[in-house]
């Protein structure tokens, strides 16, 4: 799957700030979207630094104190999605998954029911 942030109107952009809220505004419609046709929700994405500094001027994010730990960190929540942040992930992606119960849950409705839900890899052109 592939996120267009090109295509926002920059027409009303004064600045910087400006832009990353339209960028961010589309990015978490464009999540809302395919968690919506989930069964199970998603609450857990991995995003590199520079979608981190676009979602972070969106006022629906709420920071978090930086945790610790070398690959990932969590930095925030978008509604009931907890933020962390992979310094190592490709600036163009994101991940989109469960935390470790709902993993759990996802896996065994797979077998039981025959299909097969993974997490969501997306790229992001920005």
């Amino acid at each position: 799957m592939v996120i267009d942030l090109t295509d926002i109107p920059v027409g009303y952009v004064e600045n910087y700030m400006d832009e990353y809220q339209l960028k961010s505004s589309k990015l978490f419609k464009e999540i809302n979207s395919i968690n919506s046709k989930m069964n199970k929700k998603y609450n857990y994405i991995i995003i590199p630094m520079p979608i981190y500094n676009i979602i972070e001027c969106d006022t629906r994010f709420r920071p978090a104190s930086i945790s610790e730990g070398l690959d990932l960190r969590k930095v925030g929540t978008i509604g009931d999605i907890e933020c962390y942040l992979d310094i190592y992930l490709p600036p163009d992606r994101i991940i989109i998954s469960w935390d470790k119960q709902t993993a759990r849950d996802v896996k065994i409705d797979n077998i039981l029911n025959g299909i097969d839900e993974k997490e969501k890899r997306v790229k992001i052109k920005s």
